[in-house]
């Protein structure tokens, strides 16, 4: 009888083993020894998978991943507060799809290195839009943008700000509309420091 335990626990032992063994065989997460999925997310089944499309365009200055965040339809709402945009009476309160690509191109280009970090997972139905189908995820940041442009070597912003986001017709989720809440403490905000690359041929596209 004992003889018979001992076998027993040997062919569980065994079975076991080899379940072990089929799973890491089978693993479906990717080859051993590299990192969980991560941004850039294709395809942005989710809206927070855009935000991090977003955040990671910055951090290694893609103007290409950083506008297909982006549709035509696409507002930025600045915050008043040092907004030469806001200021000029001949533009709207709002800028839209071209004006943010234009910034990006040159700051991405033009400058030494940038960091961004978006944090937060606030959630909820953007009141704004008559179908339901839009929500608006809130996120806290801090950016710095280094160059040689600012007297002091680099730009710095931090605040919070509202990204609504919405499916487009192929169902991939994109940034709608923007809402920069930057603090008032801070010498620039998130808008400001765009502003600051909207020159052209030179000049300032806005001036």
């Amino acid at each position: 009888m004992r003889g018979k335990r001992i076998n027993s626990f040997g062919i569980i032992s065994a079975t076991v083993s080899a379940i072990l063994i089929s799973v890491a065989c089978t693993d479906t997460t990717g080859p051993v020894g590299k990192a969980p999925q991560g941004p850039p997310w294709s395809p942005v089944d989710s809206s927070w998978k855009i935000i991090d499309n977003l955040e990671f365009s910055y951090n290694i200055r893609d103007v290409d991943l950083y506008m297909s965040c982006f549709r035509e339809d696409f507002e930025f709402h600045p915050l008043l507060v040092g907004s030469l945009w806001c200021e000029s009476a001949r533009q709207d309160s709002c800028w839209g799809y071209e004006f943010e690509e234009l910034c990006h191109q040159n700051m991405f280009e033009s400058t030494d290195s940038i960091e961004l970090v978006v944090d937060g997972n606030h959630v909820t139905p953007w009141t704004g839009d008559s179908t339901g189908q839009s929500y608006a995820l809130q996120r806290v940041f801090e950016l710095t943008v280094y160059t040689e442009q600012a007297q002091a070597g680099y730009y710095r912003a931090m605040g919070s700000s509202v990204f609504v986001c919405r499916q487009d017709s192929t169902g991939e989720w994109y940034v709608w509309q923007w809402y920069d809440l930057s603090e008032n403490k801070e010498t620039v905000t998130w808008a400001v420091i765009k502003e600051k690359f909207s020159w052209t041929d030179g000049d300032l596209l806005l001036l």
